[in-house]
């Protein structure tokens, strides 16, 4: 096997894709006939070596705070990431995903607004009955139905609330599931690199 071969441009930008994907070293390495060595010096000298056109020349700046990067970086340690634009490079790669709408959640969402309103235009009626009996010095016409579509109300307001927060904790479990995708396989490689740089 000619592990000291020379590698072409199109191997090393196969490389740097290839890996980015979570390719392991290994199947690189086995696939270009190369050493596991020659991939990771590929990696650590050019992941941005990449054709002009796929090439890294745009350069994005932003202001955050000192909570708001401590956060982010906790949550990069927590799965294993040391590099903070290597980060943003994978959720800027699955940001299709990650902000997509969650159609589910809308269609329910939706169908709790008719609801509600449906119920809230009762009450609205029951109100504007017993304001117009205030105004005129009559007995105000609170019947049984008056206090059901009411209680009614506030039945639903209840149930939505638990229905809603619910919706929001799956939501969170999905976008956590997208982004644990997304950065899937960049720690992996950032522990090959410096397990590979501790050997030499």
């Amino acid at each position: 096997m000619g592990h000291s071969r020379r590698l072409t441009d199109q191997e090393r930008r196969q490389i740097v894709r290839e890996r980015a994907k979570g390719v392991s070293v290994s199947a690189i390495s086995a696939a270009l006939k190369v050493s596991p060595k020659t991939v990771y010096n590929v990696l650590s000298r050019g992941r941005s070596a990449v054709s002009a056109n796929d090439s890294r020349t745009r350069v994005l700046t932003m202001r955050v705070t000192e909570r708001d990067l401590r956060g982010f970086d906790a949550a990069l340690a927590r799965r294993g990431i040391a590099h903070r634009s290597d980060a943003m490079r994978c959720l800027m790669l699955a940001a299709d995903d990650l902000l997509r709408p969650d159609e589910g959640m809308t269609d329910e969402l939706k169908g709790m607004s008719a609801a509600l309103n449906r119920v809230g235009n009762n009450v609205n009626q029951v109100a504007r009955r017993l304001n117009e009996a205030k105004l005129k010095g009559e007995r105000l016409p609170y019947t049984p139905a008056s206090h059901a579509e009411i209680r009614d109300l506030a039945v639903l307001v209840f149930d939505m609330a638990d229905q809603i927060q619910e919706m929001f904790r799956a939501r969170r479990r999905d976008l956590d599931l997208e982004v644990t995708k997304a950065l899937a396989g960049l720690a992996q490689q950032e522990a090959e690199q410096v397990a590979e740089h501790g050997e030499e």
